[in-house]
């Protein structure tokens, strides 16, 4: 475990850079903890095979059961290491318990082993050395002579009460301690800070912590009475004006993070296409995604419903809940509403999620006319899809609500053939793809503005989260999760400008009904980026940590108390560890957050996420 935790480190060692050598060593020191007690949590019932009585332990086919059952548990166990040590850089975590889910586990997997096999064969190689010296260090067992004549009780005694010992001392280990409960994942808290939990913590522990969680606990920081005041997911915006029945139409931009923007970094970039609109539109520098996966960006933007649980929604029994979306909203004010994607159809669980947030028409690859298209992988190419999504748009009847996700920018990152060394590839290997896929979107708002729909539209666009850094910044806890968000009204000369304020994927759906002037009440975990004197903040959950931020602070909460605090200067790509900031905002901070988080496990549990 703690070979493969070299390994981890060294393919990631641009994120863990900023540790001295002596602190990455107290890491590996701390990580032990989490090994030994996944060692033998995994390893428990070989441990009991192997203490039964004398009589088993003669038999040499039970030995060979019991060799082969320890390779193979264990090799699968740095197996998970080993994923997670060419995966961690595109989630930004360890593995959880979804893993094993359909979305995980289905026909993307199937299709996508063989690029990835390609692609990091290396990986291959070093898990075949840890299967070889599985194989070669596993003891042979030896049939020993009694010539003492040790009598049978004594021999069972003694047998027994070591057996008991052992037995005693794994349980211990496996438990993490003498505590009154095994250790969490949320336990590396305490050793690291969220950003480097990643280093002690290994992913079989994590899959093991978060595979079987169902129900959320309900955390009583306040009475029922008081928690409203602090924090309400119920809206209510009041308007005097009609509603306005515009179009709306969301754009999801796979794995673009902030960091790839010229305008957004005062630097050439990799998205002038994206960079246009923003000077067009209405942009927002400071916003975040609520997650790390797509999995977990749809419920934040189309339900305005952040990813605070170690398990995507759609893989937890809380998809099963009535949930409002914007969907079911528009529909009750006439839109017809659609999704369209490239991928193979039910991919990721976003055929699941979008029916139920209330978008009864999805459209994925099936549907699309033309196979040639396709980039063998993941989908269809963006380019033709965009000019695709932009015509089946043309014959939509309005008002209409649609949205469209790419794809090419995600692993493998292929682009078609034409287009080889057209855009910068830079020093990360998905540059190329980002350059690609905001051509792409360039070419969709070049034919999407010939059409007469489009004067009466308002365009969102958005990423599903970030993916690979290059700058110190977007590696932080912080900066993982910024993300381009622009509201773009073309028929609207008063939607333009640049914001400054701290939004959210979760503001998306109240903005959106706040700009159409929605006034039936509805559930949100985010505020309109239209409403004066609205809170503004951002707010996201990883391996056990919230993390809420604001204008003035960000704060790493544990479920009981704050672990991390930092401050936010003027220049927001500029944030150090606080020491004197007024703790009046701090505690602001902290009780906004609780509130958020008793509010939304509340409600989850008793399917409290309709207004009405």
């Amino acid at each position: 475990m703690t070979l493969s935790r070299v390994v981890f480190y060294l393919f990631n060692y641009s994120i863990f850079s900023a540790l001295l050598p002596w602190q990455v060593i107290q890491h590996f020191f701390y990580g032990l903890r989490f090994d030994l007690a996944i060692v033998f949590l995994l390893n428990i019932f070989i441990i009991l095979l192997s203490i039964l009585p004398d009589v088993f332990l003669k038999w040499k086919g039970y030995h060979l059961f019991i060799k082969w059952l320890f390779i193979i548990i264990n090799s699968v166990s740095v197996a998970l290491n080993l994923i997670d040590a060419k995966f961690y850089e595109f989630e930004g975590k360890r593995l959880t318990g979804d893993i094993f889910s359909k979305e995980w586990l289905g026909e993307d997997f199937i299709t996508l082993l063989p690029a990835f096999l390609r692609d990091y064969w290396y990986m291959v190689l070093i898990f075949a050395l840890f299967v070889y010296v599985f194989v070669k260090m596993y003891p042979d067992y030896t049939f020993e002579r009694n010539t003492k004549k040790t009598s049978d009780l004594f021999k069972g005694i003694k047998q027994f009460v070591l057996g008991l010992l052992i037995l005693f001392f794994s349980v211990y280990a496996a438990r993490g301690g003498v505590q009154l409960k095994p250790i969490g994942v949320i336990v590396a808290a305490r050793y690291t800070s969220p950003e480097y939990m990643a280093l002690v913590l290994n992913s079989p522990f994590t899959i093991a912590k978060t595979i079987n969680k169902r129900s959320l606990t309900v955390p009583q920081y306040y009475t029922s009475s008081e928690l409203d005041s602090v924090f309400s997911p119920v809206h209510k915006y009041e308007h005097t004006e009609a509603f306005k029945n515009m179009n709306v139409v969301i754009i999801i931009l796979e794995s673009f993070g902030k960091e790839y923007s010229g305008f957004l970094n005062n630097t050439k970039g990799y998205t002038p296409n994206l960079d246009l609109i923003m000077q067009m539109g209405l942009t927002f520098t400071n916003a975040y995604a609520n997650g790390k996966r797509s999995i977990e960006a749809l419920p934040s933007i189309y339900s305005s419903l952040p990813s605070l649980m170690d398990r995507a929604l759609v893989n937890t029994q809380f998809v099963s809940n009535s949930i409002e979306g914007l969907g079911s909203i528009l529909k009750e004010q006439g839109y017809i509403n659609s999704f369209y994607h490239g991928g193979k159809n039910g991919t990721m669980g976003f055929d699941n999620y979008t029916r139920l947030s209330g978008i009864e028409n999805y459209f994925g690859k099936n549907e699309y006319p033309n196979i040639e298209d396709y980039d063998g992988n993941w989908g269809v190419f963006d380019e033709p899809y965009l000019q695709y999504f932009a015509n089946e748009i043309s014959n939509m009847h309005e008002p209409f609500f649609t949205s469209v996700f790419t794809l090419s920018s995600h692993h493998p990152y292929k682009i078609p053939e034409k287009y080889t060394d057209r855009f910068p590839k830079g020093e990360l290997v998905n540059l190329e793809s980002i350059g690609y896929a905001d051509y792409a979107l360039g070419e969709f708002f070049k034919t999407a503005s010939t059409e007469l729909w489009f004067n009466n539209t308002l365009f969102v666009i958005t990423a599903d989260h970030t993916a690979q850094a290059m700058d110190k910044y977007y590696k932080t806890s912080i900066g993982k999760y910024a993300v381009p968000l622009v509201f773009y009204a073309p028929g609207d000369t008063s939607m333009t400008g640049v914001s400054d304020i701290v939004c959210q994927q979760a503001d998306i759906l109240p903005s959106i009904l706040d700009y159409l002037g929605y006034t039936e009440s509805f559930i949100a975990f985010g505020n309109s980026i239209f409403a004066e004197n609205s809170n503004r903040y951002a707010v996201n959950y990883l391996s056990g940590v919230y993390q809420l931020l604001n204008s003035k602070v960000a704060i790493s909460f544990n479920g009981l108390e704050i672990i991390e605090t930092k401050f936010f200067g003027n220049d927001t790509l500029y944030y150090e560890p606080i020491n004197m900031i007024d703790s009046i905002t701090v505690a602001d901070a902290e009780s906004l957050l609780k509130g958020i988080i008793q509010q939304y496990n509340y409600r989850m549990n008793n399917n409290l996420l309709r207004a009405n």
